[in-house]
């Protein structure tokens, strides 16, 4: 089986990277926040690969790290979720957010998902949830995962805060209660304010 594949980005479209190999144009399809994570046209690029195999059709899937295919792969084994939809998922949510929702049972990380109904998403946080339960290990790797993918924003959020003279632990609170994960740096700062009742 492909366990990865590297080369060059020939081509960049809606959910598809081309990678060139040594003369082969390999169409490997990725989630959003894979397509975004690497690099343009023309540099290079290393894709951990899984090779879905049918009767009429090859379909190569890629990932930026080995943490979003292990997600992907926990994905399929959900009744009713195949490869196209555990990457339509991982296109909606990262899979650090996604791994955290699970954790934590949090069924709002699925909302604007389209495809996923209640039946799937609940399918999926009942029965990786389980599965995460039993590697002790990739649910603290899930969580650590998570709160890296926090950092850019919630740091940047909390250094405003300070400059305004809110002290670091009092801002550290503030934020660790309303960050949610689809803010942006604007929005958690916003929260914040009103929360201090700026």
């Amino acid at each position: 089986m492909l366990g990865f594949i590297k080369g060059i980005i020939a081509d960049k479209g809606l959910g598809i990277l081309t990678i060139d190999n040594n003369g082969i144009g390999y169409e490997v399809n990725v989630s959003t926040f894979c397509l975004n994570s690497v690099g343009e046209v023309g540099e290079e690029v290393k894709l951990y690969t899984y090779l879905h195999v049918r009767e009429d059709e090859l379909t190569l899937f890629g990932f930026a790290d080995k943490f979003e295919k292990e997600v992907f792969s926990k994905l399929l084994l959900v009744n009713g979720v195949g490869p196209r939809m555990a990457i339509n998922i991982l296109s909606g949510v990262s899979a650090q957010d996604l791994s955290f929702a699970i954790a934590t049972q949090n069924a709002s990380v699925f909302k604007g998902i389209k495809g996923v109904g209640a039946k799937i998403r609940d399918r999926i946080l009942l029965e990786l949830k389980e599965k995460i339960d039993a590697l002790s290990h990739l649910a603290e790797v899930n969580m650590n995962a998570c709160e890296l993918n926090q950092s850019e924003n919630f740091a940047q959020a909390l250094n405003v805060l300070m400059d305004w003279g809110v002290a670091k632990p009092q801002a550290q609170d503030i934020l660790t209660k309303v960050y949610e994960t689809s803010d942006d740096m604007e929005t958690l700062i916003a929260k914040a304010f009103r929360e201090l009742g700026r």
